[in-house]
């Protein structure tokens, strides 16, 4: 305000500002402090709103918030509260959510059981019990929303339910309709307004996924119809309590009886409703969890603020009550309890037990390397799987009316917990017991089918079309949708490089050099046209030659496919490249010629005997681009790759690429099979990994498959991406060296680069160098043993050239040198775990052992303690 302002000024200015303070009133009626405090209130709810909960659910791994980058744990327990308001108004605090129940019983996507079948809800007809304003209730199964619509406001704007207690409704019926039951008063023509009482399934679609018939014996027990009413279904046993969210609508039964607040905030006179069944919507979530840590240690009650979810979890991560079998062993039937982990020393306390005769007996306790540990591939049970007992003996001996009983309600259920080496599972039944890990089996997720979950509100015309066909519709389920649990227990005994098949090739790239000369000279031998050859699928249950080559647009499934994705600037400047690893090697093996061109292609990954198909031509410019592609290896390779080309197959190339020293991959020998399409330049090459099954990098899968922008098969953008005017194998075979077997491979995973720099991420960073590095070591004595053909030579001079080098360097991490890290000990800030030291102590024997059959002489060598 102005401060010249005189007496007369400000008497005026003090009757305008009365004056305006006036007609604000006038203009709310009166009612403008009201309003202000009724917004103020609103502000509240929605900063109380805004305020989220960190959530987690049974089973989540979590680090204290308190140490990012300290041992993580396991959530065995949720305890959940929650804050809830009514249509009225009514406020009611801190409910534990165990209380609450769903507006129906039955919802879509829940697990039901009708006798020996597992079945999951797809779709619902609602039966819908209504009190009409002049007092007459009846109960309608809603076959056609036009039977009864809603009154607008809608409170629930939850597509999952169209109906819900306190919904005012009108009746639109020209008649009684058999689905229709008076329940007080009589029916009369389109009686108008009404409100909702109670809300139940009245017809359930159901989608029979699995029985508990393991196979075996003259039982083949036929699949329920799809269409099933609510009495023959039991529901499978779930941890409901946790999954509740902001905004979600329950029941809380008897909360007239609650100590709540109530708000004047009146609805309609009309709305009649019992207080058994009254509405919330829950404002404001609390959740406190227990958490198992990895040292066996067990903290109660943990605010979940306190916790941070653990994204990335690697593969030699391990928690108590984890069952676990050895990488390396011939004993299938031993396999081990995780009891403690020491997560900084990668180390772990387990229990080891033997399978003989159905009957588990203890074993010694065991203190080893995370390293040598896998998941047991059968007994990788988590919270909420669903199970199934295996007792098949006894199954056998019951007959068809056993099977529609409780005994099938005792033979489903859930994991609820472990402890002591045993399973806690809750049946359908209600009761639950321990077993042992291999009394039961369980049902995958991908095993279920993929169909589409349709809500009530969007489907009752549709459903009541299969309502007529449900018995037609049940019948062909057994044929196309069903799994017996036999077959999801052959699975989990499937070993995943089974996967391996012969890669079948495209007809333009099979049989072509027998037509090679007419097809340079202008013969017309074949005229079949050359196809476009077929993209990958991405997903490891295909053959490694299915998934070799991706469309960049194409979506990948995280669980299954996690690489990529070094930003890589693909406009490599490739002389500096091979200046600098030219520099910083001295392994060059003379007597072996970097390029050179071979016969008998019989073990190339591309090359399918038996397979030939029509033969195709081929065009000269192909012909001239391999040629350049071949001039270029010829001059412009490193000393540090290695290229063979096949004088019978121009389309085929094998590549030896030599690890990078700073890295953990240093003094390795890593193989490559490339196939040149029909379309190259226009398509990119296909390239196939000699992993010999194991896992050395996020881009090189076990069962030889390569994800790279470069060549396609991962998402990538401009200069990333495959490029026929300027890319080129020289280029391929240099990213591998310098941007995919790098020193900080653990950031090649998509999305972990954002971790870089931060605790959490250059922890898994150190600890995935400790087993990039022994798995490296596990492939020298792989490639000693068994070398690629054509590539013998090579094989043997360069580790006889660099395996004391390699032996050094295992002793330099024996005593704390960092994993591919040039530092003297002095000079490390960090030193390599115990758990990375006791693997290394057993490989060093074997890689003593392999070097000196080519004869190295390592009588120098000292074993190595750790």
């Amino acid at each position: 305000m102005d401060m010249n302002l005189t007496d007369s000024d400000w008497e005026s200015s003090s009757d305008s500002g009365s004056s305006e303070q006036e007609e604000v009133e006038f203009s709310y009626g009166g009612r403008a402090q009201d309003i202000f405090s009724n917004l103020e209130e609103t502000i509240g709810k929605i900063d109380d709103f805004l305020s989220f909960e960190r959530g987690f659910m049974y089973g989540d791994i979590v680090r204290s918030a308190a140490e990012p980058s300290g041992q993580s744990g396991r959530v065995i327990n949720v305890d959940m509260s929650v804050n809830l308001e009514s249509i009225h108004g009514k406020v009611v605090k801190e409910v534990d959510t165990k209380r609450l129940q769903r507006l129906r019983s039955i919802s879509l996507c829940d697990y039901v059981i009708n006798g020996p079948w597992l079945g999951r809800v797809d779709k619902i007809v609602e039966r819908v019990s209504v009190t009409l304003d002049d007092g007459s209730n009846y109960e309608v199964l809603v076959r056609n929303q036009d039977q009864l619509v809603a009154v607008p406001p809608n409170m629930l704007e939850d597509s999952q339910y169209t109906y819900y207690p306190g919904q005012r409704v009108q009746v639109k019926l020209a008649h009684a309709p058999r689905s229709t039951s008076w329940l007080c008063g009589n029916w009369r023509e389109n009686q108008a307004l009404g409100t909702v009482c109670s809300v139940e399934a009245g017809l359930v679609y159901v989608e029979w996924v699995a029985s508990i018939i393991m196979g075996g014996g003259d039982r083949n027990l036929t699949a329920p119809q799809a269409l099933q009413s609510p009495e023959s279904l039991t529901l499978l046993p779930s941890v409901s309590h946790v999954s509740w969210q902001l905004g979600d609508w329950c029941i809380l039964p008897g909360a007239s009886h609650c100590d709540a607040e109530e708000l004047q905030k009146g609805f309609s006179r009309n709305m009649q409703r019992s207080s058994s069944d009254e509405l919330f919507v829950i404002t404001k979530t609390k959740m406190k969890v227990d958490v198992l840590w990895q040292d066996g240690g067990c903290s109660m009650g943990v605010d979940s603020q306190q916790l941070l979810p653990v994204g990335a979890v690697n593969a030699h991560d391990f928690w108590p009550e984890q069952f676990v079998v050895e990488k390396e062993t011939c004993n299938s039937k031993r396999w081990g309890v995780v009891k403690v982990v020491n997560a900084k020393e990668q180390t772990v306390k387990v229990q080891w037990r033997t399978l003989a005769e159905k009957e588990a007996s203890e074993q010694m306790e065991e203190v080893v390397s995370a390293y040598e540990l896998l998941e047991h591939p059968d007994f990788g049970f988590c919270y909420s799987d669903v199970v199934f007992s295996v007792a098949t003996e006894t199954k056998h001996q019951l007959t068809d009316s056993d099977y529609s009983g409780a005994y099938c309600l005792s033979s489903i259920g859930v994991v609820a917990g472990f402890r002591n080496g045993v399973v806690e599972v809750k049946w359908a039944n209600g009761s639950t017991s321990e077993v042992a890990p291999y009394e039961i089996w369980r049902m995958e997720r991908s095993e279920f089918s993929n169909s589409s979950t349709i809500s009530s509100a969007g489907s009752v015309q549709d459903l009541s079309q299969k309502i007529a066909q449900s018995d037609e519709s049940s019948s062909n389920h057994q044929e196309t949708g069903l799994v017996n649990l036999y077959s999801v227990g052959e699975s989990c005994n499937k070993n995943v490089l089974e996967s391996n098949s012969s890669f079948f090739l495209p007809k333009a790239a099979i049989g072509f050099i027998t037509n090679l000369a007419s097809s340079l000279f202008g013969s017309h031998g074949s005229t079949s046209a050359i196809s476009s050859h077929s993209r990958c699928n991405d997903t490891e249950d295909q053959s490694d030659s299915e998934v070799l080559v991706q469309e960049a647009t194409e979506p990948h499934d995280i669980s299954e496919s996690k690489s990529d994705e070094v930003d890589m600037d693909m406009m490599v400047n490739l002389p500096i490249v091979e200046k600098g690893i030219n520099k910083t090697l001295d392994s060059t093996i003379v007597s072996f010629k970097q390029f050179d061109m071979v016969t008998d292609c019989s073990d190339h990954h591309f090359f399918s005997p038996g397979k030939e198909l029509a033969q195709s031509p081929v065009t000269k410019s192909w012909v001239k681009k391999v040629q350049q592609e071949w001039s270029n290896l010829e001059a412009d390779l490193p000393n540090t790759i290695y290229v063979r080309v096949y004088e019978e197959r121009m389309d085929l190339i094998r590549a030896a690429l030599v690890g990078a020293p700073g890295t953990p991959y240093h003094d390795g020998l890593f193989f490559f099979d490339i196939m040149l399409p029909p379309q190259y330049p226009h398509e990119p090459p296909m390239v196939h990994y000699h992993s010999g099954g194991m896992r050395l990098n996020p881009n090189l899968y076990e069962s030889g498959r390569v994800c790279l922008s470069l060549l396609n098969t991962w998402n990538g953008s401009g200069t990333e991406m495959w490029n026929p005017g300027s890319s080129s194998i020289l280029q391929v075979l240099l990213s591998f060296q310098a941007l995919v077997l790098n020193e900080k491979p653990y950031f090649n995973e998509a999305g972990y680069d954002k971790q870089l720099g931060r605790a959490e991420g250059e922890k898994n960073s150190v600890s995935y160098n400790e087993n990039a590095f022994l798995i490296t070591c596990k492939s020298m004595i792989s490639l000693l043993r068994k070398p690629p053909k054509h590539f013998e030579v090579l094989v043997k001079d360069h580790f006889k050239h660099r395996a004391q080098h390699v032996l050094a360097a295992c002793k330099a991490y024996m005593e704390g040198v960092p994993v591919g890290s040039s530092a003297k000990l002095q000079e490390s800030s960090t030193t390599n775990s115990t758990g990375f030291k006791i693997m290394l102590t057993k490989l060093y024997p074997k890689l003593v052992e392999a070097f000196s059959e080519i004869g190295v002489d390592c009588s120098q060598g000292v074993a190595l303690e750790p």
